[in-house]
C-alpha cells in the first residue's frame, strides 16, 4: 500500500478502531488520557492527509467490478475534514469536565471517537456507495450519544431521530439504484456522472428529476430540511451538551455534504439548472430558514431554542448550494465554517450555564439566565460573539457567508429577491431570540440582587474551547478572503 493510500485511509479508520478499543479493557488507567491522545492524533493525521495527499481515489474494498468502498481527499473533502479536525478536539476537551457528573462516560467516548472517523469518511467518500454506507453508520453511531442519559425523554428523542434518519436514508437509497443505471461511473466526478445518451426522452429525464429530488430530500433529513426536520429540536436538548455541539455544528453538515455530492458530482449542475427541482429545493430551504427562525423566536427552552436555530442556519447552506452559482458555493462554504464555530460555541456555552447554575432544574429556560453574565462573564461573552456571527453582523463569518449568498441570489430574478428578503427576516428573528439572552445576562436591571452573585471558576478545559470557537467565528469573517480564494481556485473551477 502506497503512502498516499495510507494517509487517505488513516483519518477514517484510526479513530473508528480507537473508539471500539474502548469497549475492551482500558488501555490507560485514566481513559481521558487515551481519548485525548487518540482524538488529537486523529486531528493531526487529518491535517497531514489534507496537505499531503494528491486526491487520488483509494479503494479499500472492491465488492464487484462496479461497486467499491473507496475514499478520495479532493478539495471539498480536505476543507470539511480540516474543519471537523479543528472543532472535534475542542469539544472532546470540554467533555472531559462536563461528563464528570453525567456517567457512563466509557460508552459515550467510544461512540464519540468512532463518530469522528465516520464523519471524516462521509467527507472523503469517493463514490455514492461509500457515502451512503458511512452516512448510515453515522446514524447508528450517534444514537447512543442522544440517549446517553437513558431517561424516557432521551429514548423517545432517539427513536424520533432514528425514524427520521431511516426515512431519509430510504429515499436516498432509491437514488443510488437509479444513478447506477443512468451513470457512466459510480465515482464522484465534477460535473456529474449521468450518461446523457441513456436519457433519450422527456419521460426518462422527468423520472431522473423526481429521483434526484427525493434523494436530496432524503439526505436533507440529516441537515434538518423541511419536512424531515422535527427530530433536530427533539434530539439535541436530550443529548449531553458535547454531543449537541457536534450534532448541530458538524453532523448536520453530513447531510449537506451528501447533497453537495449529489448536486455537483452525480447529476451535475447543468442537469438541475432551471428545473423544478432547483426551484422546489430553494423554496423548501427558504421555508426551513423561516420556520426554524420563527420557532426559535418563540421557544423558551434554551437548548431547544439553539436547536431550532440550527434548523434555520443549516438550510442557509442548502439555499446557497441550490443557487448553482459561484457566489452560492462561496456562501455555502463560508456558512458551513462559520456555523460550525458559532453553533458549537453556543451549545457549549449553554452547557456551562447548565453545569454551574441550573443543575437542580429539570428544564432550563432562557429567562433563567438573568444576571448569569455576572457569574460567568467569559462564557456569556463567547455566547454573545457566536450570536453576533449567527445574526450576520460585519467582520464575522456569518456576515461574509450571507453576503455571498445574497450576491448569488441576485441572478435568480424574483425567486432570488424573495430569498434575500427571507434571509433578512431570518437575521432579524435571530437577533430577536439570541440578543435578549445576552442583554439579560449582562444587564439584569436595577432590581437585580447583585449581592447573590458568586463568580464561578471556569475550568481551563471548558474555557479554551469556548475562546477558540468564538475566535473562530470572528476569524472566518476576518480571513474570509483566504477561504474565498481557496474555494474560487480549487473547488469552483472543477464544478461550474
Amino acid at each position: 500500500m502506497t503512502s498516499n493510500a495510507v494517509m487517505t485511509l488513516l483519518p477514517v479508520l484510526f479513530p473508528i478502531v480507537a473508539g471500539f478499543a474502548l469497549f475492551s479493557r482500558p488501555i490507560f488507567e485514566d481513559r481521558h488520557i487515551y481519548v485525548g491522545v487518540m482524538t488529537f492524533a486523529t486531528s493531526i493525521i487529518t491535517f497531514c492527509a489534507a496537505f499531503m495527499t494528491s486526491g487520488e481515489l483509494i479503494t479499500l474494498w472492491r465488492i464487484t467490478s462496479n461497486l467499491s468502498i473507496a475514499f478520495k481527499f479532493d478539495y471539498p473533502a480536505k476543507a470539511f475534514s480540516c474543519l471537523v479536525a479543528f472543532v472535534w478536539p475542542l469539544v472532546t476537551l470540554y467533555a472531559f469536565e462536563y461528563l464528570r457528573r453525567r456517567p457512563p462516560v466509557d460508552r459515550f467516548y467510544a461512540f464519540f471517537l468512532s463518530t469522528f472517523g465516520i464523519l471524516i469518511g462521509v467527507a472523503c467518500a469517493g463514490n455514492l456507495l461509500t457515502l451512503y454506507l458511512f452516512y448510515e453508520l453515522m446514524t447508528f453511531m450517534t444514537l447512543p450519544l442522544v440517549m446517553h442519559s437513558q431517561k424516557r425523554e432521551s429514548i423517545r428523542a432517539t427513536i424520533s431521530y432514528l425514524l427520521y434518519s431511516l426515512t431519509g436514508a430510504a429515499l436516498a437509497l432509491g437514488g443510488f439504484f437509479f444513478f447506477q443505471v443512468y451513470g457512466v461511473s459510480m465515482e464522484f466526478t465534477p460535473g456529474g456522472v449521468l450518461d446523457m445518451a441513456r436519457i433519450t426522452n422527456e419521460n426518462s429525464k422527468g423520472m431522473l428529476l423526481i429521483v434526484t429530488f427525493l434523494t436530496l430530500i432524503g439526505f436533507g433529513a440529516k441537515a434538518g430540511l423541511v419536512p424531515l426536520h422535527a427530530w433536530l429540536p427533539t434530539a439535541h436538548p436530550q443529548a449531553p451538551t458535547p454531543a449537541s455541539a457536534v450534532l448541530s455544528g458538524l453532523i448536520t453538515k453530513a447531510g449537506v455534504i451528501a447533497m453537495f455530492r449529489v448536486i455537483y458530482y452525480v447529476v451535475g449542475d447543468d442537469f438541475l439548472r432551471g428545473t423544478w427541482v432547483q426551484t422546489a429545493l430553494i423554496c423548501m430551504a427558504l421555508l426551513t430558514i423561516f420556520t426554524g427562525s420563527m420557532m426559535a423566536y418563540v421557544e423558551p427552552h434554551l437548548k431547544k431554542r439553539i436547536a431550532w436555530s440550527s434548523v434555520s442556519q443549516v438550510s442557509y447552506v442548502v439555499f446557497a448550494m441550490m443557487l448553482l452559482t459561484p457566489d452560492g458555493i462561496r456562501g455555502a462554504v463560508l456558512q458551513i465554517a462559520a456555523h460550525a464555530m458559532s453553533k458549537s460555541c453556543l451549545f457549549l456555552s449553554a452547557g456551562v450555564v447548565i453545569y454551574f447554575t441550573l443543575q437542580g432544574a429539570n428544564y432550563h429556560y432562557a429567562d433563567q439566565l438573568r444576571g448569569v453574565g455576572k457569574e460567568l462573564p467569559i462564557t456569556m461573552t463567547c455566547f454573545a460573539i457566536a450570536s453576533v456571527s449567527l445574526i450576520g453582523l460585519p467582520i464575522t463569518g456569518g456576515f461574509s457567508a450571507k453576503w455571498y449568498m445574497a450576491s448569488g441570489a441576485l441572478g435568480l430574478g424574483n425567486l432570488g429577491m424573495f430569498g434575500i428578503v427571507i434571509l433578512m427576516i431570518s437575521a432579524l428573528l435571530t437577533a430577536g431570540y439570541l440578543l435578549p439572552i445576552v442583554t439579560d445576562a449582562f444587564f439584569p436591571g436595577d432590581d437585580y440582587d447583585y449581592s447573590t452573585v458568586v463568580p464561578f471558576h471556569l475550568p481551563l478545559n471548558m474555557k479554551i474551547p469556548l475562546l477558540m470557537l468564538s475566535a473562530g467565528a470572528v476569524l472566518t469573517g476576518l480571513f474570509a478572503g483566504t477561504i474565498i480564494d481557496f474555494v474560487s481556485n480549487k473547488i469552483i473551477p472543477a464544478l461550474l
